[in-house]
């Protein structure tokens, strides 16, 4: 009689386990059965937007239902990502986000966000902003070593940055502690200001992305001396980057696909195959192109560790500056 009991406690946890399972197995199977949203939460018009739109596009042909992208903006990038955080774990709601939006609580001196990076699921990495360093094409700087020797001789050196606590402005931060010279922000707030300031002569040098200024280079009006990546972009491979010249890479601004964090990682593993389908296309590359963006695809068990890296180095950078109140 024990066996017996024993056995059919046995099925029946079986049974329990298997009723829990088919819901997620169910959803993989048939998913996508109706259309999805990408949240991107930044205006209409930008690089993540229309990275978003090319990403958007081309799952329609995979999935064969609408995939439609949807701005939400503001509030540093959290309102959107408060969408995708707070959204039904579906699949049905899901959010092209920048490290702003995919780490908020770092950024907690600046804003308060509703919602961590722990309440998203990262899916994959899709592309990357090229930030660089750029000087007058008739400059005499044609360096980042001519540009520590020029703040070093000068007794320091403004350059033009979005803003302070950007990528460029922390990458100017460890390059002056590292060299011991003063390098201080001039802070234009975005690409469309800064670049005109460089051509105009009032910075030295600037840090815009190259999306930004790839035509002027193309006119042979700007020179790029560095690009703030991971590797050298296929858009400029003779260009190097900051880490091959010794300076330390804060974060990687990367732009990704989330999900809400219990989104089932069935529904997340067919989107990050067909992610990886869709930028190794020569369409979705050559549109990257011509719009000048960088493909930089990471799968998720290489995502997913990638932001964590930058969440606790941003940590560490911003507590290091004595961003937090204590």
């Amino acid at each position: 009689m024990r066996r017996n009991s024993v056995r059919a406690t046995l099925f029946a946890l079986a049974a329990l386990w298997l009723a829990a399972m088919l819901p997620l197995h169910s959803l993989a199977a048939g998913y996508p059965e109706k259309s999805i949203t990408i949240v991107v939460p930044y205006p209409a018009g930008g690089v993540m937007d229309l990275t978003a739109r090319a990403l958007a596009d081309s799952l329609t042909a995979y999935v064969s239902q609408s995939v439609v992208v949807l701005n939400k903006s503001g509030a540093g990038a959290t309102i959107g990502g408060n969408a995708v955080a707070t959204a039904d774990p579906d699949g049905y709601t899901l959010g092209f986000f920048p490290v702003a939006a995919a780490v908020p609580e770092v950024f907690r001196f600046a804003y308060s966000a509703p919602y961590s990076s722990r309440d998203l699921k990262p899916i994959s990495a899709v592309a990357a902003t090229a930030m660089s360093f750029a000087v007058k094409a008739d400059s005499p700087i044609r360096s980042m070593k001519d540009v520590v020797e020029l703040a070093r001789k000068s007794g320091g050196l403004l350059i033009g940055t979005p803003g302070k606590q950007t990528l460029p402005s922390m990458i100017m931060v460890k390059m002056a502690a590292k060299e011991g010279v003063k390098l201080e922000d001039a802070p234009f707030g975005g690409d469309s200001k800064t670049l005109p300031a460089l051509l105009g002569g009032h910075v030295e040098v600037g840090a815009i992305d190259f999306a930004a200024i790839k035509s002027s280079v193309e006119a042979g009006k700007i020179r790029v001396l560095a690009v703030c990546t991971e590797k050298r972009i296929d858009l400029a491979p003779d260009i190097p980057t900051v880490l091959e010249l010794g300076y330390e890479l804060p974060y990687v601004s990367s732009l990704g696909l989330f999900g809400p964090k219990d989104l089932p990682e069935s529904v997340a593993r067919r989107l990050d195959e067909l992610v990886s389908k869709i930028v190794s296309e020569p369409k979705f590359a050559g549109r990257m192109k011509d719009m000048s963006i960088q493909v930089a695809y990471k799968d998720s068990a290489s995502y997913r560790p990638a932001l964590v890296r930058d969440r606790d180095n941003l940590e560490a950078f911003f507590t290091q500056q004595g961003m937090y109140k204590k």
